[in-house]
């Protein structure tokens, strides 16, 4: 069977899926299957000529893991066209928008959220299986603009925005507001030279 064909049988199971799963137009899948989590309340939209890479035998790029969306009740991630995500994890409990042209590395994690309460009650609570008051999670929109490169094993925290045309250093552990056009490295980051 050729790629092609292959491709787009995978395109016709991730539509058949999940409703929630929007594709505009075509998106490429590269070895296994892509793992969606998705709520009622929640989408995934992927513009046009996304890759979506989890090729461990055939890629030339080392990757960790293939690559996971989990959103949410409501949570959105979008993800602009040209952009290549490469064993990327992506966590929306609120939204995270990806801009078109982007290449993200193998091993990056991407969140919205803190996961877990930060009150030590509510926290309890939920380690215990006791109802707890989901709105103690903390949330906050990430936005990455467009032709941003993110290196290997990047983590980007919630509340990050990231300007058109910047790179993030492998490793670095992102946190804040970033301008277009800037290297950001380190663990915070920080702006380490202009482009």
């Amino acid at each position: 069977m050729s790629i092609l064909n292959l491709n787009r049988i995978r395109l016709w199971m991730l539509r058949k899926q999940n409703r929630n799963i929007l594709i505009k137009n075509r998106i490429i899948i590269l070895g296994d299957f892509p793992y969606f989590k998705l709520f009622k309340g929640s989408k995934c939209i992927i513009h046009n000529n996304v890759v979506i890479n989890s090729d461990f035998r055939k890629t030339n790029t080392a990757l960790a893991y293939k690559c996971k969306f989990a959103m949410g009740y409501e949570g959105i991630i979008e993800i602009g066209e040209n952009t290549h995500l490469n064993g990327v994890s992506i966590t929306a409990y609120k939204n995270v928008k990806i801009g078109r042209d982007c290449q993200i590395a193998s091993a990056t994690f991407i969140t919205d959220t803190d996961f877990h309460p930060v009150d030590p009650v509510e926290r309890l609570k939920q380690v215990t299986k006791k109802p707890f008051n989901l709105d103690t999670v903390n949330k906050k929109e990430v936005i990455i603009g467009d032709n941003v490169w993110i290196g290997w094993g990047a983590i980007i925290l919630k509340g990050v925005e990231i300007g058109n045309n910047s790179i993030v250093a492998a490793g670095s552990v992102v946190t804040g507001k970033f301008p277009d056009n800037v290297i950001i490295a380190g663990n915070p980051a920080k702006v380490v030279k202009c482009i």
